[in-house]
């Protein structure tokens, strides 16, 4: 039985839907853009921008963009698609080991010669093989109508490089998410709630992240914000931060670590 291709099976719908979903919003963002470097539209968003206050600004990250410029446009816009795709990684996560035991077909995969530590493996490569393919397809089509509606003076190849790197660090975003979303379906009894889990988890630490922009005295927050570890605007400016990147692997790596322990000496509903 190879329980790899099952859930990659199952799971091509939904990452197609949501390539679908995501790919269509940054179309959306992006066919916006050209009227942005109209003088009127300048002005306004000036206007509008100048209306809000800073630490407004701040916490959303948006404090010092340049909406006429393309990779400043850019990284607002990947921003709320950043968002989204944690959710999903979270999503796919919570589900991940928890959906047999809810659906009473655990009985069948405990009938097989399979050891748990086989069930989280294969089930865990399927999940970060669609997130990978999610990334890769809203990728290329950010790419293209990016391409499509890039100022003259503007290098397709350095256009292509920023758009390649941000969806890097939405990659490992993801990854951090899924893994905690691993740990959580592994200590979970049903997926009847596993939705909102997942939604709770990205929000409970970006609003923590949040107050961390907005307080000087809760800096520290960031660290349990995985989201501020790869801020598009962040990561254009000044590219990955390595204490980041580590924290982020050193999640990943320890969440799956206890997911394999934990699940090891469940006792499952059967």
């Amino acid at each position: 039985m190879n329980i790899f291709k099952f859930e990659f099976k199952r799971l091509l719908k939904s990452c197609i839907i949501w390539s679908i979903v995501c790919s269509g919003l940054i179309i959306l963002f992006m066919s916006i853009f050209p009227s942005m470097e109209s003088s009127g539209m300048k002005e306004l968003v000036i206007d509008k921008m100048s209306a809000l206050p800073m630490d407004l600004l701040k916490a959303l990250n948006i404090e010092a963009t340049d909406f006429t410029n393309i990779f400043d446009y850019l990284s607002y816009a990947i921003q709320y698609i950043a968002m989204a795709s944690a959710i999903y990684g979270a999503i796919l996560g919570v589900n991940a080991l928890i959906r047999e035991e809810s659906e009473g077909t655990i009985e069948f995969l405990y009938s097989k010669p399979i050891k748990r530590s086989k069930i989280i493996r294969y089930k865990l490569c399927s999940i970060v093989a669609i997130y990978f393919i999610y990334i890769i397809i809203t990728c290329i089509l950010t790419i293209g109508v990016s391409y499509i509606v890039k100022p003259d003076n503007i290098n397709g190849i350095d256009l292509i490089i920023n758009i390649k790197l941000l969806f890097s660090s939405i990659l490992l975003l993801g990854y951090i998410f899924m893994a905690v979303g691993l740990l959580i379906s592994s200590l979970i009894k049903s997926d009847k709630s596993s939705i909102s889990i997942a939604i709770s988890i990205f929000f409970i630490t970006y609003f923590l992240g949040m107050v961390g922009r907005l307080k000087d005295s809760f800096e520290w927050f960031k660290y349990l914000s995985p989201f501020d570890y790869y801020v598009p605007s962040d990561i254009l400016k000044n590219g990955f931060d390595t204490t980041f990147v580590i924290i982020g692997i050193f999640i990943i790596m320890v969440s799956i670590a206890l997911s394999y322990i934990v699940y090891s000496k469940k006792d499952m509903k059967i």
